[in-house]
């Protein structure tokens, strides 16, 4: 007899029992996946087999510190299309993964002990890599009731003299906020001040919505300073729905004298791995031109954002904030309308997953402080997005008061 999968995971949580429960009985409807290909989300490859088979035609190695010439080019030009910056290839670092990027600037920029200031709610993921290359953390704490904007005087409380980076997340997963210039221009006082590096993750960058008051798709603030070292973090992975291929990239902006230092570093510390394949750089500049991709999967996720909003007065107990960016969403429980039982995060996931097959996280597993907020993803197709928030509306219909 095979053992029983859910007995034989260790420190498996009630929520994730009753989500393996719920799939193994066809029920689920898992409103926090982000798997872009799942989804319906995925680039075309069959555009991609010539420029394949042209590379494999003539395949050959010739790896570089900072990624491959054509392929940190095609960065530099997608930054100039996208916003109109001027950056240069020689400014760029091709990497594997955002992870990576982290790992890399951690490993070359800092030394074991220095902290990295991360925004609070977050995703868990950047504890770990800090902790990994032996740095602690600190959190500047956001707020759901201001709508979780970074303010200057919730940066200086959390800087600490150990500090060495400072962390923005726009759009920020989990809470969907862009964060706006004047928001922007207060990180760079703060890092200005201490003497902070700022870590600009703008991975879900083409994800960004209008407001009542604008139209089409608004730009991307994003912090440029002459006298604050800037690393900014970003990639093919949300950017063409491509995870698989594995491309990453850092690009540096600052005092000139900073970045020959910054830059010689990172590329020396890739340069011990050079985890990103020849041929996913190879596809890179193919990749950053294909702007119809890019403007189909804005739609189809702003479209499914649509539904979000749509149907989240009909459910009635929860309050969304709305989100201006990324793929995700955070909503708290109106304690007007929910039974005492019910007015805790983790017991209201674990009881709307046992009786709809509905899956959302409890906030606190992202660092919120508001022991009634829930974080979903609006990422999932159209349909079951539609059911899921339907069965949460009739399920909230039979618990409110």
């Amino acid at each position: 007899m095979q053992p029983d999968p859910e007995t034989h995971v260790p420190d498996v949580t009630a929520l994730e029992r009753e989500r393996l429960s719920a799939e193994r009985d066809g029920r689920l409807i898992d409103l926090i996946d982000t798997n872009f290909s799942a989804n319906g989300l995925r680039y075309p490859l069959e555009r991609l087999h010539d420029t394949v088979a042209a590379f494999l035609r003539d395949a050959r190695y010739h790896p570089h510190p900072q990624g491959a010439p054509a392929a940190r080019a095609a960065v530099a030009a997608w930054y100039h299309g996208d916003a109109g910056l001027t950056v240069s290839p020689e400014a760029v670092v091709i990497t594997a993964s955002a992870s990576e990027s982290y790992g890399l600037i951690f490993q070359a920029l800092a030394s074991a002990g220095d902290r990295v200031l991360l925004p609070e709610p977050g995703y868990p993921l950047f504890e770990h890599v800090a902790a990994y290359h032996r740095l602690t953390t600190a959190f500047y704490r956001l707020r759901f009731d201001e709508e979780f904007r970074i303010t200057e005087e919730a940066l200086e409380r959390a800087v600490t003299p150990d500090c060495r980076f400072m962390v923005l997340i726009s759009p920020n997963n989990p809470t969907g906020r862009v964060a706006g210039q004047s928001e922007l221009d207060a990180m760079l006082r703060v890092c200005r001040r201490h003497g902070l590096i700022l870590i600009c993750d703008e991975v879900f960058s083409p994800y960004r919505y209008p407001s009542e008051a604008t139209d089409g798709r608004p730009p991307l603030p994003r912090p440029m300073a002459e006298d604050v070292l800037v690393l900014t973090i970003n990639g093919i992975s949300k950017l063409r729905a491509t995870p698989e291929l594995k491309l990453s990239w850092i690009v540096a902006h600052g005092p000139v004298s900073t970045l020959r230092e910054a830059i010689p570093a990172l590329a020396l510390a890739n340069d011990m791995y050079l985890s990103c394949t020849p041929l996913s750089q190879h596809l890179l500049p193919h990749l950053l031109e294909d702007l119809d991709h890019e403007q189909m999967l804005y739609r189809s996720v702003a479209a499914r954002r649509r539904i979000l909003l749509d149907w989240i007065d009909r459910i009635g107990v929860l309050e969304l904030c709305r989100p201006s960016g990324g793929i995700h969403a955070v909503a708290r429980l109106r304690l007007d309308l929910i039974p005492e039982p019910l007015r805790d995060d983790e017991r209201c996931a674990l009881r709307l997953l046992r009786d709809t097959g509905v899956h959302l996280h409890p906030g606190y597993l992202y660092g919120i402080a508001d022991d009634q907020c829930l974080v979903l993803s609006f990422l999932k197709a159209p349909n079951p997005l539609a059911e899921g928030l339907e069965r949460v509306g009739e399920w909230a219909r039979q618990v409110a008061r």
